[in-house]
């Protein structure tokens, strides 16, 4: 089974240069003219909306929002839908590729809201089919912040027995990305959408995968980067030939005595010649081939050569993470137990946290799974991060100082 592949971006400012690239209006590098014809635009605008900039732009304008938006804010969420390459080809040679944008179609309106999406097309002059689609986050309701800070006024209210009214509408509509692309959100998004694809054969990927999407503009860079070299190379092979080709002159004048000398070099020249013409062969096999899904392919095909690599890879990742050596990490698949004295890093709280001789070692959450955990003295580490946690966040205590006017406060001698 492939992976599906889903990604989100969340541009600031202007995104023209997007909306060129999505309507093709300019012709990038890695598309093809002669299919141009085939893209489709699968969301009709309204009238008087020739373009997905003005989609944007009559979307937020409609909403009937009441607050200011600022220059800088987020206007419009970047989507990207396909799968590995392999399964893509399948998908169309099968006649499903039309099923597939539909399906495609339905999730983004069932999970954004039909009237946010105001743009998704499909490109099919690259190399694997994949949609870009356009979503305005328009949110109702209140800021996350003010809800988080709400409750904990209502919490505070009950414990005195005092309780305060807001009369402030609740229902307000807004502008707000950051309420979209919450974590929770982000894993839902890719939950559900593997769900979508399932009957395609597409999966969800790794969950806390180290893997990360390689942008356009990133591409672009990277085959410049690669052409670039290439030019150095035949630049100098070239120079090599003509100094080549300027000793074979002068050996002519000398005719007999440099005969047997002109015949190496003659051959010399050949096998250049034919070096050029393998490096510019390369060059043009580089410019077909190279593809950001090429290395995820390949990964893909070893995890399903061995089946339990996948989550020996993300225990790995997560020891690494932690802040263990590569010899301690192979230390705990030996099934060893480590002491660790020093410090231990949490990757979900972004900080470390203090040990004293503690006891590492893997083990399996159950007999009949290959699910494995990491543990500290006994217990699951990301337990323990979480208590320590929350025994640092409940020893920490803030007061404010006397005889100041603005609010100063101060940590009183928590160690981490």
């Amino acid at each position: 089974m492939g992976f599906v592949v889903l990604h989100i971006q969340k541009p600031k400012g202007n995104d023209s240069g997007t909306t060129a690239h999505i309507e093709r209006t300019v012709s990038p590098a890695n598309a093809n003219p002669e299919r141009t014809h085939l893209n489709k635009e699968f969301i009709e605008f309204p009238d008087g909306v020739d373009n997905r900039t003005q989609a944007i732009q009559h979307r937020i304008e409609n909403a009937g929002i009441k607050r200011k938006i600022s220059h800088n804010q987020v206007r419009a969420l970047q989507i990207m839908l396909s799968g590995t390459p392999e399964d893509m080809q399948r998908i169309q040679n099968m006649g499903k590729l039309d099923e597939w944008c539909k399906d495609n179609i339905e999730w983004l309106q069932e999970t954004f809201g039909k009237d946010n999406l105001v743009s998704a097309v499909l490109h099919m002059d690259e190399k694997t089919p994949h949609i870009h689609a356009t979503v305005v986050p328009i949110v109702t309701g209140e800021r996350r912040k003010i809800r988080e800070k709400k409750k904990t006024e209502v919490q505070e209210q009950e414990q005195s027995g005092k309780r305060k009214y807001r009369k402030k509408p609740t229902n307000t509509v807004r502008l707000c990305a950051d309420d979209v692309m919450t974590r929770e959100n982000l894993e839902r998004f890719q939950d559900t959408y593997a769900e979508k694809m399932q009957k395609y054969g597409l999966g969800r990927g790794i969950k806390g995968s180290e893997a990360r999407h390689i942008t356009t503009p990133q591409y672009y860079r990277d085959l410049f980067a690669i052409n670039e070299e290439l030019k150095e190379d035949i630049e100098y092979l070239q120079d090599q030939k003509q100094e080549v080709y300027e000793k074979v002159r002068d050996m002519y004048d000398r005719k007999d005595e440099a005969r047997e000398k002109f015949l190496n070099m003659h051959e010399y020249t050949q096998q250049k010649e034919e070096e050029i013409t393998d490096l510019q062969t390369r060059i043009e096999q580089l410019k077909q081939d190279y593809e950001p899904y090429k290395a995820q392919g390949d990964i893909n095909l070893l995890f399903n050569v061995f089946p339990h690599l996948s989550e020996r890879l993300r225990i790995a990742q997560l020891c690494k993470a932690v802040g263990l050596t590569i010899d301690a990490i192979k230390q705990l698949f030996k099934g060893d137990v480590i002491t660790v004295t020093g410090k231990l890093h949490s990757p979900e709280h972004d900080q470390p946290f203090s040990v004293q001789n503690a006891k590492l070692q893997l083990f399996k959450e159950s007999k009949d799974s290959d699910r494995l955990k990491l543990s500290i003295n006994g217990q699951n580490i990301l337990d323990w991060f979480r208590q320590k946690y929350q025994e640092v966040k409940q020893a920490t205590t803030y007061y404010k100082r006397p005889g100041i006017k603005s609010d100063v406060y101060e940590n009183k001698g928590v160690k981490m």
